[in-house]
């Protein structure tokens, strides 16, 4: 039964399985999976809020991003999972955080090594020293600092 998941999950690239121990998870699931030489790890027992993270960025991926473009394969599908993980940790504005991003962004003085700075100061700035920055066509938008 699970031998066509056999054959597929080299061609991933996938190396680890995390999964929750919900019934529908059988044992040949995870002997298919070890016979692929792909690791699998469940989650805690009774722990229903493991992967509430994962749960939440997925929402996020679909709500803010998916639902907006009806994707043509796995390359396209790809190109807009990256941009969105790059908007979401490197300008989405996130309250836990202060609504500062996840990370700081990467300001590029050459092209070889990346000078991360931190979020800019809250200061009142007029309209014409802010750059907005599009991606996706313009579903995602970043407003920051012009350069100096």
């Amino acid at each position: 039964m699970w031998t066509a998941l056999r054959h597929n999950w080299h061609e991933l690239g996938a190396t680890i399985v995390i999964h929750d121990r919900d019934t529908k998870f059988a044992a040949s699931f995870d002997e298919a999976l070890k016979a692929a030489d792909v690791k699998v790890q469940k989650g805690a027992y009774r722990s229903p809020n493991t992967n509430a993270f994962v749960e939440r960025f997925i929402q996020t991926l679909q709500q803010e991003c998916l639902d907006y473009f009806m994707v043509f394969g796995e390359k396209h599908m790809n190109h807009l999972v990256s941009e969105m993980v790059v908007h979401y940790h490197e300008e989405r504005p996130h309250q836990a955080n202060e609504n500062a991003p996840l990370l700081p962004a990467p300001v590029r003085t050459s092209k070889k090594k990346p000078k991360w700075i931190g979020t800019a100061p809250s200061n009142v700035l007029r309209i014409s020293d802010i750059k907005c920055r599009q991606r996706l066509g313009g579903l995602l938008k970043h407003y920051e600092r012009k350069a100096a």
